[in-house]
This record gives C-alpha cells, sequence and structure tokens, in this order.
C-alpha cells in the first residue's frame, strides 16, 4: 500500500500529521492516536464528476442532527433525494455510517454547502469528516513556517477523517463553488 505521510519537525513547524493513500485500509490508521488526519483518496467512478458538472446544486445548505439512524431516514426523504444525485446521497449515507463505526458513537451533525466557510471545530466531536463533490477545494493549515502559514489540499472525493485524539488541531476550510457541495460531518 503506497501512503505519503507528513510528519513535521515540531522545532521547524506547528503543523498536523497527516497520513493519506488511495487504498481503504489506511481507515485503520484512525485507531492511530499519533496522527491528526487520515485521507482516503479514493477513486470514484468518472461519471459523479460528469454528473455534477450538469446538475444544477441547490444554493442552500441541508443540516441533519440526530442519531444515525435518524439522519439514514432523513436522507431518504424525496425532497432531499430531488435536491441531490443519488450517488452523492449513497455516498453521504454510506460515509456517516463508517465514521459512526470508527468514532463508536451514533451521535452526528451532517451539513451539506456549497458555502465558503473556515471549519472551527466542535470540541465535543469525537471524529470530523469532509468531503468535497464536484469542483471545488478544501484545504488545511499545514503548519506555521517562519511566519508563513502554507496550506495544503486534498482533490474532489477525497475523505479526510479527523479524530479528536489531539485537541482538533487540524483546521479545515472550504471554497465557495456554485458546482461543488462540501460534507462536513461531526460525530459526536
Amino acid at each position: 500500500m503506497f501512503v505519503i505521510e507528513s510528519w513535521p519537525d515540531p522545532v521547524l513547524a506547528d503543523a498536523p500529521r497527516v497520513r493519506a493513500s488511495s487504498r481503504p485500509e489506511i481507515l485503520v490508521d484512525l485507531a492511530r492516536t499519533d496522527l491528526d488526519m487520515v485521507v482516503w483518496t479514493r477513486k470514484v467512478p468518472s461519471d459523479w464528476q460528469q454528473t455534477l458538472q450538469v446538475q444544477q446544486l441547490p444554493p442552500d445548505d441541508l443540516l441533519l442532527d440526530g442519531t444515525l439512524n435518524e439522519i439514514l431516514t432523513q436522507l431518504k426523504a424525496s425532497a432531499i433525494r430531488a435536491r441531490y444525485p443519488a450517488f452523492m446521497i449513497e455516498d453521504v449515507e454510506q460515509t456517516a455510517a463508517l465514521a459512526a463505526a470508527f468514532a463508536v458513537s451514533d451521535r452526528m451533525v451532517l451539513q451539506l454547502t456549497s458555502k465558503c466557510q473556515t471549519e472551527q471545530p466542535s470540541g465535543k466531536a469525537k471524529l470530523r469528516v469532509f468531503c468535497c463533490y464536484g469542483a471545488g477545494h478544501i484545504a488545511w493549515k499545514s503548519g506555521t513556517f517562519h511566519g508563513y502559514d502554507p496550506t495544503s489540499s486534498f482533490s474532489p472525493f477525497d475523505l479526510a477523517f479527523v479524530p479528536s485524539w489531539n485537541g482538533n488541531s487540524v483546521r479545515v476550510s472550504c471554497e465557495a463553488s456554485p458546482k461543488a457541495v462540501y460534507l462536513v460531518l461531526s460525530v459526536l
């Protein structure tokens, strides 16, 4: 399995420790308490991007709060399914279930948004998950080096898992885009 790691030198830079891979086995690393973020750079069907290029995405946010079962039930509502592509709703459902299993909790807050935002993590979240569906951009501050704050980003459809082991040191931001929907999921 090919893995990319970011291990900052604490003397030179204050930065999150990140592991990324295209293989789903990378998710096992969520159990490691020495990591700040795990990114699954998954390969998705090409029709996902093609569908999002032609489909009008909703400008307003979807915000759901409840147990995993309550959220999955709400995602099955025809009003929600009419707003988003079927593959996206299915992927969000699977991601929510996966996150609940890794966090050993079924209580969560799920947001789908196209707005620009700098995520301020909830102190009570056990695990946060981010994904960009479409032509958008998600980045995180990858440290401070001599007064400079470089950022790193991940590609559309990648899943970024941020456990709360180390005090939520990862700050994620999303760029507003009419051709993107961002999943921001906090498992409590």
